[in-house]
């Protein structure tokens, strides 16, 4: 592993779509980052990751919550991702697996997360 990778934060693990708009915004604002594929699928279905540098990290978690908006019209403007327990289902409230893209026990699909 290079003393780049090593520097590298995960910003966000999500599907495609959001990957490559993240990864987009990400660009056009000069934020150097990362895009490898989270799972073995390497297809547009499976689930991405997008690195970027510590020294960028509050800037690309501002610009991902920007992202997050635009994917996501219906959430309310002061929705933090940051402040959500990620440890359990919103929806039935079991455990959930780190990484998963859906409730083991209800079936819920997860947005993506980091």
């Amino acid at each position: 592993m290079s003393e780049l990778e090593v520097q590298l934060h995960l910003l966000r693990q999500a599907t495609f779509e959001w990957v490559n708009a993240l990864a987009q915004a990400l660009e056009e604002e000069g934020v150097p980052h990362r895009v490898t594929s989270a799972d073995e699928k390497r297809s547009t279905d499976g689930m991405w990751a997008v690195y970027v540098p510590f020294t960028e990290l509050a800037r690309a978690q501002e610009i991902d919550r920007d992202v997050m908006l635009d994917l996501f019209p219906d959430l309310p403007d002061d929705f933090d991702p940051a402040a959500l327990d990620t440890s359990q289902c919103p929806a039935c409230g079991e455990p959930a697996a780190e990484g998963a893209t859906s409730c083991a026990s209800c079936g819920l699909a997860f947005v993506g997360g980091e």
